[in-house]
């Protein structure tokens, strides 16, 4: 679907706010621009494009979504419109919306920087958080956490070219670069070029030895740093990613934001950060993030407008019906019927988004089988996304009465993990990573597998990207 009349739209909006600039005038800032960033979905390749987002917003108006890791070159070689709009295009109703760039050449990203400004994002951010071998050869992700100079410059370079904030996520180290210092060196050095706003993925990773799923577990995870670096620099500011699964840990670690739950106590605070007896929450903490969570069971965020910003404007009752329904709509427009050839991994795209609809409910093995099945019939490509959609949730709603409409599941108090459960964790060295290898390649391959290889599914260009 071509999003050029989206562009010129995001274009005269970007105009008219540089008029206001040269006329002196400070820009109105959007409503979407004022609140922090209390919850944010964490930039994911391969799972959080346009389709995705498009999905996030049925659920939450509020939280701030991110696009894919958008390698530099991917952007430079594509600057026509048409072609630019498939890595960079998106819907006004996205926002707040943050653009991700990878690279390593501060020319080079100060030229995409202005590109993605053009487009209406809310902020850019760069990635130096990604562990992946393919990545980390073209000296991008997370391998330039040992290259803080560059990681200036190149905030420098892109700062000084558009007037978005330009923030940096990252970890808490690399392969043997993991003391407190080193991390301070790097946020103090990065900082220096721009840089106001951090989010700190709370575990190193190692770029030899463990998969990117592996780098999701095997590093124990040091919330307590986090909470340090936020103290020991006053004037920046933080956000914490790592390990949250659901909105109720999200809320602990915001210090229950709004009303509290029946249940939420002080102490249960100092427990989600790993500091018990502190139970403070620093001033510039500005949100937490969810990644894996949010796609493998995306309904546990029907409610985080109003338990995470404290949203009390009433809303239509929320149920996988209303919300598989607006998808629906979303992908005929999207995707509409076509007599050309579509590929069994574009449509698995498409709706990959309501894979976890169902996540632990009765049928949900029976909606994703079902779906691999009609996809791979020629016919119902032909007829897009949406008639797949269309039929599997007929067979689901034959089989199992009811499942649509049953009543959505507030959102629970935080519970920590059991001691025991974290005794019996794998240690961060070599031991634990032969311990948790099997499961980390088998999260990964549940993460992201399609149902069949398909180099069509995505632009080419990309490709370099996409392993990690």
């Amino acid at each position: 679907k071509p999003f050029c009349s989206q562009l010129e739209r995001c274009l005269s909006r970007w105009m008219c706010v540089m008029v206001s600039v040269d006329e002196g005038q400070a820009p109105e800032q959007a409503p979407h621009m004022q609140t922090r960033p209390l919850l944010q979905i964490a930039p994911m390749l391969d799972v959080t494009y346009r389709d995705f987002r498009y999905m996030m917003r049925l659920l939450t108006r509020r939280a701030q979504l991110w696009t894919e890791m958008i390698v530099d070159d991917t952007v430079l070689h594509n600057l026509e419109l048409p072609k630019c709009d498939r890595f960079l295009g998106y819907l006004p109703l996205e926002h707040p919306i943050v653009c991700q760039l990878g690279g390593s050449d501060p020319r080079k990203l100060a030229e995409v920087a202005p590109v993605v400004e053009r487009y209406g994002y809310d902020e850019i951010n760069l990635n130096c958080g990604c562990p992946s071998d393919r990545v980390s050869k073209g000296e991008f992700g997370c391998s330039l956490m040992k290259k803080k100079e560059s990681v200036r410059d190149i905030v420098h370079a892109m700062s000084r070219a558009v007037q978005i904030p330009v923030t940096v996520k990252c970890r808490l180290g690399v392969d043997d670069f993991d003391s407190q210092e080193f991390v301070k060196d790097f946020i103090s050095e990065v900082a220096s070029g721009g840089c106001k706003h951090f989010i700190i993925h709370a575990r190193k990773a190692w770029l030899k030895g463990l998969s990117p799923a592996q780098n999701r577990s095997v590093p124990p995870l040091q919330y307590s740093r986090v909470k340090d670096l936020c103290r020991v620099f006053p004037d920046l500011q933080f956000s914490l990613n790592g390990g949250i699964a659901d909105v109720g840990h999200a809320r602990a670690l915001l210090g229950f934001p709004g009303d509290r739950l029946a249940g939420e106590m002080d102490t249960l605070i100092g427990s989600a950060w790993d500091t018990p007896g502190d139970d403070s929450i620093p001033p510039n903490l500005q949100g937490v993030m969810i990644g894996r969570g949010a796609m493998n069971c995306p309904m546990m965020l029907w409610d985080v407008d109003r338990t995470i910003y404290g949203c009390t404007e009433e809303r239509e009752r929320v149920t996988r019906r209303t919300v598989l329904s607006a998808y629906h709509a979303y992908l005929e427009e999207a995707y509409p019927p076509d007599e050309a050839e579509r590929s069994v991994g574009s449509v698995h795209l498409a709706l990959k988004p309501t894979l976890g609809i169902f996540s632990g409910l009765r049928g949900n093995r029976a909606f994703r089988s079902t779906m691999d099945t009609l996809m791979r019939d020629k016919g119902n490509r032909r007829l897009g996304p949406a008639h797949v959609l269309e039929q599997v949730l007929s067979q689901l709603e034959d089989a199992n009465p009811g499942v649509l409409d049953e009543p959505l599941q507030p959102t629970s108090v935080y519970k920590p993990a059991s001691k025991s459960a974290a005794a019996s964790a794998a240690p961060d060295g070599p031991q634990g990573k032969d311990r948790k290898r099997k499961r980390g390649v088998a999260e990964e391959a549940a993460a992201t597998e399609p149902p069949s290889a398909d180099a069509s599914a995505k632009p080419d260009v990309q490709a370099e990207a996409r392993a990690s």
